[in-house]
């Protein structure tokens, strides 16, 4: 592996506080009983969506993507480096040219054949350069830049640019955007391939059924290192509660919980609690496009109505940091003079009566999560206080996470949103540009200037300036008043003694494959 294509570690510090909780003793581990463990049960509190990388629903997809897809280079364990996967060779010629060779023999299952440089070629072009039946991909910011793959041989390509992308190395290549699928199976199998893919990695799929989840079993012509389970349940469990009850009986192995169910589980026995820094950013939003949120008068009305901390300390029992501003430490570009906004009632009313608006009647749209629900009923009453009343529209996964798309989004007042994070900037600002506006910007953020910013720190090399410029772009959403930034949260992965996991920093990105008996 070329020293220039390995992964910046500049975030050392946050990735070893991260990786040193699931390090540490492990305590009640039954060694005897684990060895015989051949299969393992995780949660997800999504259900699974789509498991084609291009249109994947979001990580609870991805984690199971990452182990049924190969990719040209993938993460190391519990790690942000890199290591050679199904390529032999990756070779970064120019900062708009990337070579690579595949290893040969990596076949794709259910009789699809050898994979070649010809997948390659059709697995990253259909995010935008070469659609498929026209679809393209909500991820297709991953790859911008892309021209195209040319296919120089059997296993070998060029991977074109018509400019720098300082994050495609981590974001696309080395993650779910970079797996590579058959392309014969998806031409073959079309729509079906949403919940029977096709691919070359450790583990396949053999079942997915809705409301429940899905089954993975090792795959036999894996080229590559052995996975320790057999099998493993990727099971559906959108309650927390539920899931600590599974953990507790052994019927679940591992889990990422809220702070108030994974707390009390310290002193289970059997049960392992590892804590590590959040990768996730909450905070409430505001569709700037509906009156009479259309006022920036009343947007900072409402920012200032709010108490974050004592929101926060209502959601997560105080265990959650604070965040004031979308990119947070150690990622670069982290803002860390933003403001900090506190709750004032007298200027919030005045902003009020200065936009002709005393008696406002809104709904703020929550995800049915103990978290969020208490939280927005700390936000009611706040508001409240200042003259708007606002009824709490609670909605589970299947609908919640539609309301902001299309032209249902138009229809959004005020929303609390989570969304998941990795350590690169432009993949957590690439939501907010205009072109995301009906998919995920459901503020309906529209700043030529923001998507200007975004543009220049994807191409911009030198990590200074690239961080001045991401800096920049957070100003321009502070100035919309239409983000009260909550936190970026905390991760508390709950498992069992006998299973070791392997996860990225933040605990939203797992390494399935890598899952060990203790």
């Amino acid at each position: 592996m070329q020293n220039d294509l390995e992964l910046s570690v500049s975030r050392r510090a946050f990735v070893a506080g991260s990786v040193a909780a699931t390090a540490g003793p492990l305590l009640g581990a039954m060694p005897a009983l684990a060895q015989a463990k051949t299969s393992i049960a995780v949660r997800i509190e999504r259900d699974i969506t789509v498991l084609d990388p291009a249109f994947r629903g979001g990580p609870h997809d991805a984690n199971v993507i990452r182990c049924v897809y190969q990719r040209l280079i993938k993460q190391k364990d519990s790690s942000v480096e890199t290591e050679l996967d199904a390529a032999a060779e990756l070779k970064q010629v120019s900062p708009t040219l990337i070579e690579f060779t595949l290893k040969p023999g990596q076949m794709f299952t259910d009789g699809f054949g050898e994979m070649t440089a010809e997948d390659v070629k059709f697995s990253f072009e259909r995010f935008a350069v070469a659609p498929v039946d026209g679809k393209i991909s909500p991820y297709k910011g991953d790859w911008t830049g892309l021209t195209g793959v040319e296919v120089t041989g059997t296993y070998t390509g060029k991977i074109n640019l018509s400019q720098p992308n300082a994050g495609l190395l981590a974001i696309a290549i080395a993650d779910a955007s970079g797996c590579i699928v058959s392309k014969k199976a998806v031409m073959a199998r079309g729509v079906e391939h949403n919940t029977k893919p096709v691919g070359s990695g450790p583990y396949q799929v053999v079942s997915v059924e809705k409301q429940r989840g899905a089954v993975l079993k090792r795959n036999p012509t894996y080229s590559g290192a052995k996975p320790t389970f057999e099998e493993i349940k990727v099971n559906f469990i959108q309650d927390p509660k539920t899931a600590e009850l599974a953990l507790r009986s052994g019927e679940l192995d591992f889990a990422v919980l809220p702070p108030s169910v994974a707390e009390p589980m310290r002193s289970a026995q059997g049960i392992v609690v590892d804590q590590s820094p959040g990768l996730a950013y909450v905070w409430l939003g505001i569709n700037m496009e509906k009156p009479p949120f259309t006022d920036l008068r009343v947007r900072q009305a409402v920012r200032l109505a709010l108490d974050v901390d004592q929101m926060l300390l209502a959601g997560f029992n105080g265990k959650a940091p604070r965040l004031n501003t979308l990119i947070m430490q150690p990622i670069l570009g982290a803002w860390t003079e933003a403001p900090v906004y506190k709750r004032n009632v007298v200027e919030a009313k005045k902003l009020l009566a200065e936009a002709g608006q005393t008696a406002i009647k809104t709904r703020i749209t929550i995800l049915n999560q103990p978290a969020y629900q208490t939280m927005a009923l700390v936000a009611q009453a706040l508001l409240k206080e200042v003259g708007i009343t606002a009824e709490l529209d609670v909605q589970e996964g299947g609908t919640y996470w539609d309301a902001g798309k299309g032209e249902a989004g138009k229809n959004l007042d005020l929303f609390m949103m989570r969304f998941n994070g990795k350590l690169d900037p432009n993949f957590l600002m690439q939501w907010f540009v205009s072109s995301q506006i009906g998919t995920w910007n459901w503020q309906r953020f529209n700043s030529p200037e923001f998507d200007r910013l975004y543009q220049e720190a994807i191409v911009e090399s030198d990590p200074a300036k690239r961080a001045a410029i991401v800096i920049k772009a957070q100003q321009e959403m502070d100035k919309s008043a239409a983000f009260v930034w909550l936190t970026n949260d905390v991760a508390f992965a709950v498992r069992r003694a006998s299973v070791k996991p392997a996860y990225l920093p933040g605990a939203i990105d797992w390494q399935l494959d890598r899952f060990t008996s203790v």
